[in-house]
């Protein structure tokens, strides 16, 4: 029985000893497999691994010895249009070469990956942190510029199966509208300020296109008074794109079936003024109560 259990005990030792063998292999080749290449699966993270998603080819890299190397790689993947591959050089750069004078790049390209393979979310987290981390970069400008284009690239689209924008939720639109107007003050010459500005003014129009749609909707409800402080929305809010003579004569008319004389008087005084020419300056004047 003694010599059963010693053999059995030389066994054990023996089978545990084959896999902490097998188990060193299987850690030292995979250590080796992640020094050159990336797996597809892995999800992005503070690191900058690379997830790849639905009509995306999975590829495997093979990495280069220094960051002015990867980032040439990289260069070469995005120019061709291959960004999940580009976004693995990219974020091997800023994890593996950390101080690099490659790594603000790096970090900045991740993001157009990113945008480039409509991850906005991910894309604006990306683009506001490289911000963050280089506030005095030259780049500043262009990443804030990318970030708004992030937000206004969720804005949904009018189509005709479904309900128009200005009826549904506003909140990316409004996201937009403010990430737009945060670009367009702070960097007012940047070289892209020109897009910067039509983007806006789009949100824009479909902002007011919203105050609009909910102001007919109190019309029709008979809530004048929720009516008219919509249209005061879009007086006060949007003078540059919607403020016009009809819009004033609208004000008034209903202020005057309000009975409220002097909010009358006020819009009737700005349809002279600013559009003194409008034959629909004569019947606002005929709607002020003359005492």
């Amino acid at each position: 029985m003694k010599t059963l259990r010693f053999f059995a005990g030389q066994t054990t030792l023996f089978t545990l000893g084959r896999l902490l063998a097998i188990s060193l292999i299987f850690s030292v080749a995979s250590c080796a497999t992640s020094s050159e290449s990336q797996d597809d699966d892995d999800d992005l993270d503070s690191v900058g691994r690379v997830e790849t998603g639905r009509n995306e080819v999975s590829v495997t890299v093979r990495y280069e010895k220094t960051a002015k190397d990867n980032w040439i790689r990289g260069e070469e993947e995005y120019a061709d249009e291959s960004y999940v591959a580009a976004q693995k050089y990219y974020s091997y750069i800023r994890s593996k070469f950390p101080y690099s004078a490659f790594t603000p790049r790096a970090e900045l390209r991740i993001a157009d990956c990113l945008y480039a393979r409509r991850r906005y979310v991910q894309a604006i987290d990306t683009y506001q942190n490289f911000v963050r981390l280089y506030s005095t970069h030259p780049k500043v400008a262009y990443a804030n510029f990318q970030t708004a284009k992030s937000y206004h690239a969720q804005v949904p689209d009018d189509m005709f199966i479904l309900p128009p924008s200005h009826e549904k939720d506003q909140g990316s639109i409004k996201r937009a509208a403010q990430a737009l107007r945060n670009y367009v003050t702070r960097f007012p010459k940047d070289k892209n300020i020109k897009e910067g500005n039509e983007l806006l003014r789009n949100v824009r129009e479909r902002l007011m296109r919203h105050e609009q749609y909910v102001a007919d909707f109190y019309l029709k409800q008979g809530k004048k008074r929720a009516y008219v402080g919509r249209l005061e929305v879009i007086r006060r809010s949007f003078q540059d794109i919607g403020l016009n003579d009809e819009l004033l004569f609208t004000i008034a008319k209903t202020y005057q079936q309000l009975g409220e004389e002097k909010k009358l008087k006020s819009a009737v005084d700005e349809l002279a003024q600013k559009f003194p020419e409008s034959p629909l300056l004569a019947k606002g004047r005929a709607l002020i109560v003359k005492k």
